[in-house]
């Protein structure tokens, strides 16, 4: 393994983003490593767990209240990655704060906390409820809002494909987070990304989570019909990089907002082509699922020894 000439930086270094200080670079991405709680007794050849030098989990997104998710099957495997019906199942916001959330801090997992809700003024009152029962916590570094998620107000539309509405979901959290790192995770399904980063950090993102998944549909040819019940999922894994990749490259010329790259990220590799754009930190998801010990081992792999 030969790391380029240009890779100086130390991914297990300290770094801040926006009034926080993360303990590195390299993040475990919401959803592929459930809420950050289920690693502690692996181990592997090198690794005392998969949590090793890690800057943070994000965990499976929380809502207001539980959700069982979609019919089964939901997920399903492709040639090039994985396609997803999940349907944000959670345990709820009350459950996650009264036990989800201290037991990450008693094991002591670096914790960005992913949010979803179905109108902005939800984000602010979930940020003001966790910002009270989690004040005192160490290792709770942050908030990244989920904004692929039904706008009611707006008729059900996404709240990610409009500059307006993801301001307004960062706007009413903002102000409830003044010591932690506040973040919005942006759709590639639109045409300008860009716009939407500049709206997110216009209304306080200290960064932006750039990309979930894309818009996919698989078929199975025994049945003639889509593999998920509901047809279309998001689209994950290897095949999404170069998307991810374009994406966060506009995101940093353009809009000139720090970036933490989300996208087909499998090993040091692929995580140091975001690097080499501009991106601040990256998350591993996918490969997560198949491997809980990918991101520490990338982690690993970009370290000069």
């Amino acid at each position: 393994m030969s790391l380029p000439g240009w890779w100086t930086t130390d991914p297990n270094a300290p770094f801040e983003l926006g009034p926080r200080l993360f303990p590195g670079r390299i993040w475990t991405a919401s959803g592929c490593f459930a809420y950050g709680l289920t690693g502690h007794d692996m181990k592997a050849k090198g690794f005392d767990s998969p949590y090793q030098g890690l800057g943070a989990v994000v965990t499976k997104t929380v809502t207001p209240q539980p959700r069982e998710g979609n019919p089964m099957p939901r997920l399903a495997e492709t040639g090039h990655g994985a396609i997803n019906s999940i349907g944000l199942e959670n345990v709820g916001f009350d459950e996650f704060l009264a036990v989800t959330l201290p037991d990450l801090e008693e094991h002591g997992v670096p914790t960005v906390v992913s949010l979803a809700a179905t109108v902005p003024e939800e984000f602010g009152a979930m940020a003001a409820r966790l910002h009270e029962a989690a004040a005192g916590f160490e290792h709770w570094h942050g908030v990244e809002i989920n904004l692929s998620c039904p706008n009611v107000a707006e008729g059900g539309l996404d709240f990610g494909r409009d500059p307006a509405a993801v301001a307004a979901c960062v706007r009413a959290a903002r102000g409830f987070l003044p010591d932690r790192a506040l973040m919005a995770k942006l759709t590639p399904n639109v045409a300008d990304i860009a716009a939407l980063a500049t709206a997110a950090a216009g209304a306080g993102a200290d960064a932006v989570s750039a990309i979930n998944t894309v818009v996919g549909l698989e078929v199975d040819l025994e049945t003639g019909r889509p593999v998920l019940p509901r047809r279309f999922g998001g689209y994950s894994g290897p095949a999404i990089r170069p998307i991810a990749l374009a994406k966060v490259d506009e995101i940093v010329t353009r809009s000139k907002v720090p970036v933490v790259g989300v996208g087909g990220i499998e090993d040091y590799r692929d995580a140091l082509k975001f690097f080499a754009l501009g991106a601040v930190a990256v998350q591993v998801g996918t490969a997560q699922m198949r491997d809980p010990f990918a991101a520490a081992r990338i982690v690993s792999e970009l370290s000069r020894s």
